[in-house]
């Protein structure tokens, strides 16, 4: 047990009295993975778990007396909606193993054989991986040692297209293993579109690659999301549930409040979804995108969605806030999106941000506590910016990952 933030965190040993939300979990992994933490929770009392937590991080952290209505917006099914994966290569009894890491632990994986919260047809395709791996006879990568070959499988998955792109990272190495496994794999998986090589020697425990090269088939995925078409490579950012997406998108245009004569900026724009989505009821959307590689599909993206008012600039937010050259061509921002990582706002963005007077601030956040940090920041320094709307869209249903859209508008 330990107190942590004025919370008590404590260890199930004995369970006396069986709530009425408490199920059996689906996944047979459950409890040794680090992946899903609430499959023992039925949907409903998932998302009231949510909802309560969020209610209560909002109140504590960012001092919010008056918080509006919470609605929660969800899949009837929450299962196979992930459309990305990332799995660690391992060891165990002298074979190479494939699965996510274990509770607590970033050394020790756990195999798995099937993820029920993974796209349809994700328990074959990790089978033939590890098919295909066995016979090449070569060590999957050692975090401790820093040897091995085998590091990581990155799973992108397109409903659209009802297909995976596959990339494999290894340490450097030859190239021959990776053309015997496209072999393998493209003889038993007629849904996998394309393997890619990505090559990683960092120290760092992350499925990320300092250079990828094409093995075989395509190098990227088709998808859409409402009237958005867009492509997607191995390594782009876009919305792990793109089944609530549409949903989640629509909900940022009506908040926005748009008549077609706004100027809107989305600001950690990704590949460019939100603001595509935007488009056709803005006068004009500037996205700014720090990754180039985001930018570059996010410009493809808009050529594939026939949207002709959208600017998308690379570089951090913070720095082109504080150069001041984001809005030196408007006369303001009336609406701004903002979609940033986990780790919230940069210390750098509120300042500027708000010096320009925004009429509306639509933030979609994926950490209810780099929001409350983030909200009662922009309180203190604006209080004409009030929070009038709050919408809790279940994007990570059996985990306590959540997607929160928090709408400010100017009094």
């Amino acid at each position: 047990m330990r107190v942590r933030r004025g919370e008590v965190e404590a260890v199930l040993e004995t369970l006396q009295t069986v709530s009425p939300a408490r199920v059996e979990p689906r996944c047979s992994h459950f409890g040794a993975c680090g992946g899903c933490d609430l499959q023992h929770l039925n949907h409903r009392g998932q998302m009231d778990w949510k909802r309560g937590f969020l209610d209560r991080i909002l109140r504590r952290e960012a001092g919010l007396a008056d918080l509006p209505e919470i609605p929660v917006v969800h899949l009837e099914e929450p299962w196979r909606y992930r459309n990305k994966l990332e799995l660690t290569f391992s060891q165990e009894g002298g074979r190479v193993i494939l699965g996510f890491h274990r509770r607590g632990s970033f050394q020790r994986v756990v195999e798995i054989e099937d993820c029920p919260i993974g796209p349809p047809g994700i328990g074959r395709l990790l089978r033939e991986i590890r098919a295909g791996v066995a016979p090449l006879e070569l060590p999957p990568y050692d975090p401790k040692r820093h040897t091995g070959f085998w590091r990581f499988a990155v799973v992108r998955y397109s409903r659209q297209m009802d297909g995976f792109l596959l990339m494999i990272i290894t340490t450097a190495g030859e190239r021959a293993p990776l053309d015997r496994l496209a072999e393998h794999l493209f003889s038993k998986l007629p849904d996998l579109r394309g393997l890619l090589w990505g090559i990683s020697d960092s120290l760092a425990d992350a499925a990320q690659a300092s250079e990828i090269i094409p093995i075989r088939g395509a190098e990227r995925l088709t998808d859409q999301v409402g009237a958005v078409r867009f492509e997607l490579g191995p390594t782009c950012f876009v919305q792990p549930n793109l089944m609530l997406a549409d949903r989640v998108y629509r909900a940022i245009t009506e908040a926005a409040g748009l008549s077609g004569r706004q100027e809107v900026y989305d600001l950690y724009s990704g590949i460019g979804l939100i603001g595509l989505a935007l488009a056709p009821d803005s006068a004009r959307v500037i996205s700014v995108e720090s990754e180039p590689e985001n930018v570059l599909f996010a410009r493809r993206n808009a050529v594939l969605s026939g949207v002709k008012n959208a600017l998308f600039i690379e570089g951090k937010v913070e720095d082109l806030l504080k150069g001041g050259t984001l809005f030196r061509e408007s006369a303001g921002p009336a609406v701004v999106v903002l979609d940033p990582p986990r780790a919230g706002l940069h210390g750098e963005v509120p300042a500027p941000l708000l010096a320009a007077r925004p009429d509306r601030i639509v933030y979609l956040s994926c950490n209810p506590m780099s929001l409350a940090r983030d909200l009662k920041v922009i309180r203190l320094r604006d209080p004409d910016l009030n929070l009038s709307a709050l919408r809790l869209f279940d994007f990570f249903p059996q985990t306590s990952h959540m997607e929160v859209l928090a709408v400010l508008t100017r009094s």
